[in-house]
C-alpha cells in the first residue's frame, strides 16, 4: 500500500465553506475508485492551533496502479486546474488498521517522528514512539525512507484533549473507501 497527500495552502481570509461545498458536490466521486482503500478530504481552518487553512487530501492506495491512475489519467489535472501545480508526499504503509467504521470519524490526528541514524533498525519499535487515542476509529502508520521520517494518521471521532507538539489535526469531510 501507498500513502499520498497534497496540501493547498489558501489565504487565511478564505472562505473554507467553498472546500466544503467543492468536497459535498465532488467527494462521492472517489467511491469505489479502482486500487483505492480509502480517501479522505481533509481541512485545517486557521485557529489557535493552525496558522493558515489548508485543504489536504489524504489517500491510501492498495497499488501503484491506481495511484498512477488517478495522477496521471486525468483526475489529478483537477487539482491543477482549480489550485495550480502540487506537489505530492508519498509514503509506504508500514501498518493499517482500516475498521468499517471509519465513516464515523470527524478528525484525523497526524503524528511525525523522525527516524535517528542507528547501527540497525531490526528491532526499531515505531508503534510504541506514537501516542494512542482512546476514540481511534483506524489507524494508518507510513515511512518515508528518503526523509526517514514515520507518520501516524489516526481517524478519531472526537479531538483528544491534549495535542503534544509533533501532533496537527484535521477536520474530515468525507471518507470515500
Amino acid at each position: 500500500m501507498y500513502a499520498m497527500q497534497y496540501e493547498i495552502k489558501l489565504p487565511n481570509d478564505y472562505d473554507m465553506d467553498i472546500i466544503r461545498n467543492r468536497v459535498k458536490m465532488n467527494g462521492f466521486k472517489t467511491d469505489n475508485f479502482p486500487g483505492l482503500s480509502l480517501k479522505a478530504y481533509l481541512i485545517k481552518e486557521k485557529d489557535h492551533n493552525n496558522i493558515t487553512n489548508i485543504y489536504a487530501p489524504f489517500y491510501l492506495w492498495n497499488d501503484s496502479e491506481g495511484m498512477n491512475k488517478f495522477i496521471f489519467d486525468g483526475y489529478y489535472d483537477n487539482i491543477i486546474s482549480s489550485f495550480g501545480w502540487r506537489k505530492i508526499s508519498i509514503g509506504i504503509k508500514y501498518e493499517a488498521k482500516i475498521e468499517k467504521n471509519i465513516k464515523k470519524s470527524r478528525y484525523l490526528v497526524e503524528e511525525y517522528i523522525d527516524i535517528q541514524p542507528v547501527s540497525s533498525i531490526k528491532k526499531l519499535d515505531i508503534k510504541s514512539s506514537f501516542e494512542c487515542y482512546e476514540n481511534t476509529l483506524s489507524e494508518v502508520i507510513i515511512y518515508n525512507p528518503e526523509k526517514w521520517k514515520v507518520v501516524k494518521f489516526s481517524f478519531v471521532e472526537n479531538l483528544p484533549n491534549k495535542l503534544n507538539e509533533h501532533v496537527s489535526y484535521y477536520e474530515i469531510l468525507h471518507i470515500s473507501n
